[in-house]
C-alpha cells in the first residue's frame, strides 16, 4: 500500500461517523470465549545437551524473539533446530500468519504472528484457529482484550496464562466478512510500519558496511603499519574506547512508570515504555549492560536509559554517529563480569584497545553516512506516528463504534 492509499484509509477513519452505543464492556459484536475458537498448542525445546538437535534449517521462536520483533510478523529467530530435534522434543511446526502468544513472565500476553512456517518455546502458545476465526483478525482481537487477558492470568511469581485461561478470555466475533475487513484495514497500516522497519534495517546495513570499509578493512589505503591491533593506517593511532566516549550507568524506573506518552524508556534490549519525564537530552547512544549484554541502540530525542544499560551523551554531537558505529562495531558482550548477574564490566570496556582515526577522518564518515540516518530518523517518525493511528482506531473497530464499511 503506498503512501497516498494509507493516507486515504485513515482520512477515512477520522472522518466516520462513530457510534455512541458501542464500546468496551458494550460491544456490536457477541463476546465469545477463546476455547470455542481455537486450540491452543504449547511449544517444546529439545535437549541443550544435545548438540545434534540445534543449529539446523527449523526456526524456533523464543519469548525473547516475540517480545523483540518491532513488526507484527516474527521472521528471524536467534535459534534453530534441526529435524532431529523437532522429533525428539515433538516440536510443533505451525503455519505462517499463526498468532503466538507468551504464555508467563515479565512479557507475558505480548503477541506476534508467524512470518513463515516455524516452531516455538514452551514459554509460547501456538492459536490453531478454527473456521469460525480468521489468524489476521484474532491478532487485533487479542491486543483489544489485553487487560482482560492480564486479568484472568494465573501465577503467583509469574503471571502466567494457562489452558484454563482460554476459557476465560472473551473476545468479539462479527462475520467472517467483518474480519476480514478489520484486519485488512489495520494491516494496511501494519504493513506499512513493517516496510518502514526493513528499509531501516536495511540502509543501516549500509552505513555499517561503510564504516567497516573505512575502519576495519581500510579501503583505499595503501600502506599500513603494525600495531597492538593490527596493521593500521600510519595516521591513526593506538587508543582505547575511554579516549572517545564515556559509558555512563542509567537510573532505574519502576515498570508502573514506564506507561506515559512523552520520552522512550530503554533497558538493555530497546524500548521497554514511555516516561512523561527525560533523564538524558539527547541525541545519544544506549548500551545494553545486563540481561541482552552489548547492544547498541541510537536516540535523537531526549530518553530515559534505566539501570540495564549505559548511556553515552557525547560532548561532541558531530562525532555521534561515528561513535554509534564504532560501538556497535566494537565486540562487546564478551566483555561481561563472572558475578551472578553477568553484565558488561565498564571499566573492562573503557580500556578495551581500539584503532582510532584523525578527528577528520571521523567527521568525513559521519558526512558519508549522515544521509543514511536522516533517511531512518524520517522513517522512525512516520512509524511513531502509524502506530498512533493504528492504536487509535483499533478499540473502535473491535468494539463496532467503527465498521469498516463506514
Amino acid at each position: 500500500m503506498s503512501e497516498e492509499e494509507l493516507g486515504s484509509v485513515v482520512e477515512k477513519v477520522k472522518t466516520a461517523e462513530v457510534s455512541d452505543e458501542y464500546g468496551p464492556g458494550n460491544e456490536r459484536w457477541e463476546m465469545r470465549p477463546l476455547s470455542e475458537l481455537m486450540e491452543p498448542v504449547l511449544g517444546k525445546t529439545p535437549k541443550r545437551s544435545e548438540d545434534e538437535y540445534w543449529g539446523g534449517d527449523i526456526q524456533w521462536a523464543s519469548a525473547k524473539d516475540i517480545s523483540q520483533s518491532e513488526t507484527r510478523h516474527v521472521y528471524d529467530t536467534a535459534e534453530n533446530m534441526t529435524e532431529a530435534g523437532k522429533e525428539a522434543s515433538n516440536a510443533p511446526i505451525l503455519p505462517a500468519g499463526t498468532v503466538v502468544v507468551i504464555a508467563r513472565g515479565a512479557t507475558m500476553g505480548r503477541v506476534a504472528q508467524l512470518g513463515e512456517p516455524m516452531t516455538f518455546n514452551q514459554t509460547c502458545y501456538g492459536l490453531d484457529t478454527n473456521d469460525e476465526l480468521l489468524d489476521d483478525y484474532l491478532y487485533y482481537a487479542w491486543q483489544y482484550v489485553f487487560g482482560q487477558v492480564q486479568a484472568v492470568s494465573y501465577g503467583t511469581v509469574f503471571d502466567t496464562i494457562t489452558m484454563k485461561s482460554f476459557d476465560d478470555i472473551e473476545i468479539p466475533v462479527p462475520s467472517l466478512e467483518i474480519q476480514k475487513s478489520i484486519a485488512e484495514w489495520l494491516g494496511a497500516i501494519d504493513d506499512k510500519i513493517e516496510s518502514n522497519v526493513h528499509e531501516s534495517e536495511e540502509l543501516e546495513e549500509v552505513a555499517d558496511e561503510i564504516y567497516r570499509g573505512l575502519f576495519e578493512e581500510y579501503v583505499g589505503y595503501k600502506s599500513l603499519t603494525g600495531s597492538t591491533v593490527g596493521k593500521i593506517p600510519e595516521d591513526f593511532r593506538v587508543g582505547e574506547i575511554n579516549d572517545l566516549l564515556s559509558l555512563e550507568y542509567g537510573d532505574g524506573l519502576p515498570q508502573r512508570e514506564r506507561e506515559g506518552e512523552e520520552y522512550p524508556v530503554y533497558g538493555s534490549s530497546g524500548v521497554t515504555g514511555r516516561h512523561n519525564e527525560s533523564l538524558i537530552e539527547g541525541p545519544g547512544i544506549i548500551v545494553g549492560r545486563k540481561g541482552t549484554i552489548g547492544t547498541v541502540m541510537l536516540e535523537m530525542d531526549d530518553f530515559w536509559p534505566i539501570d540495564t544499560a549505559f548511556y553515552v551523551s557525547p560532548e561532541e554531537d558531530d562525532e555521534l554517529l561515528y561513535l554509534y558505529h564504532l560501538l556497535k562495531n566494537t565486540p562487546l558482550s564478551h566483555l561481561g563480569s563472572d558475578s551472578a548477574v553477568p553484565g558488561l564490566n565498564r571499566n573492562v570496556a573503557h580500556d578495551q584497545e581500539i584503532a582510532i582515526p584523525p578527528r577528520q577522518t571521523r567527521l568525513t564518515f559521519v558526512e558519508k553516512v549522515q544521509p543514511f540516518h536522516k533517511k531512518k530518523n524520517h522513517l522512525a517518525s512516520q512509524t511513531r506516528t502509524l502506530k498512533s493511528i493504528r492504536d487509535l482506531i483499533l478499540p473502535q473497530f473491535l468494539s463496532g463504534k467503527i465498521t469498516p464499511s463506514t
